[in-house]
């Protein structure tokens, strides 16, 4: 049986650990486990789903800032890795042992099962800081990817109106052909009008003029990752209610999230593809 050593970050990635360690020879670097030095080598490793925070490992959980090159080190040459949002200085390293890697954000189903898991926890954030009900509520979606889609389609469903923001002319008619509105980035008057913002787009596409167009009762929530779409200290002093919330599947449904991930290494594992 092939041994796995798992980083578990977060509740999403115990879970994970939890549905892989039927299947393969599981351990798990979690908070009160051995520290990961004092673990044997591994034929597979698996690494928190957005797995990276600079040099280090995105793992909150975690005792400590856990440098990602001392992650690799517990696995054998020529061995497999998975995780998610892999930068190319990370890629280099696994390059030079042979490792075979699988990026999380490559897997198309895995991509939109999580998409559909963050729209419900944008709703639930909503519904929670906005005094208007999602019935006739304006809700301006920053961005057109499967995340802002997903949001859009969950809103929509429960009589939100919808307005897409998006630079691209096509992503524009694609938002209109599926019943909403769209306009470029920005339009002050849309900015104003609207009870909750929602972006998407990982890169500070909501600068000053856009944030103080916002009204002072609207809820901003930010699912991008970092740099995040908005400087959120700078919203905080215009007086918004601003969050940022990326990596929302491991929050809201932790099991959902992490059994979703170990389904995605299972087939990996088990079709051939992982062999190493």
């Amino acid at each position: 049986m092939k041994t796995m050593l798992i980083y578990c970050g977060d509740k999403r990635m115990e879970y994970c650990a939890e549905r892989l360690s039927g299947r393969f020879s599981v351990t798990s670097v979690k908070s009160g486990s051995p520290p990961a030095w004092e673990l044997g080598s591994a034929d597979i490793l698996v690494l928190p789903y957005l797995s990276l925070s600079g040099q280090y490992l995105n793992a909150p959980d975690l005792p400590g800032k856990i440098p990602a090159v001392s992650a690799l080190d517990k696995l054998r040459y020529g061995g497999v890795l998975f995780g998610g949002g892999l930068d190319p200085g990370f890629l280099s390293y696994c390059e030079e042992k042979a490792v075979t890697v699988f990026d999380f954000f490559d897997f198309e189903e895995l991509t939109l099962k999580n998409a559909a898991l963050t729209a419900e926890g944008a709703l639930e954030r909503i519904i929670k800081n906005t005094p208007v009900a999602v019935d006739g509520m304006n809700v301006l979606i920053v961005g057109f990817g499967r995340v802002a889609r997903a949001c859009a389609e969950k809103l929509s469903l429960l009589g939100a109106n919808i307005l897409v923001a998006v630079r691209s002319e096509k992503a524009r008619d694609e938002a209109v052909a599926l019943g909403y509105s769209a306009s470029p980035l920005f339009n002050e008057v849309h900015l104003s009008l609207a009870d909750a913002v929602v972006n998407t787009v990982p890169q500070r596409v909501l600068d000053g003029h856009a944030l103080a167009a916002i009204s002072r009762g609207a809820y901003v929530l930010d699912l991008a990752s970092k740099p995040y779409g908005a400087d959120p200290e700078f919203a905080a002093s215009l007086g918004l209610k601003y969050e940022t919330a990326p990596g929302l599947p491991g929050k809201v449904a932790p099991k959902t999230a992490g059994e979703m991930i170990a389904e995605t290494v299972i087939k990996l594992c088990e079709g051939g593809e992982a062999d190493g």
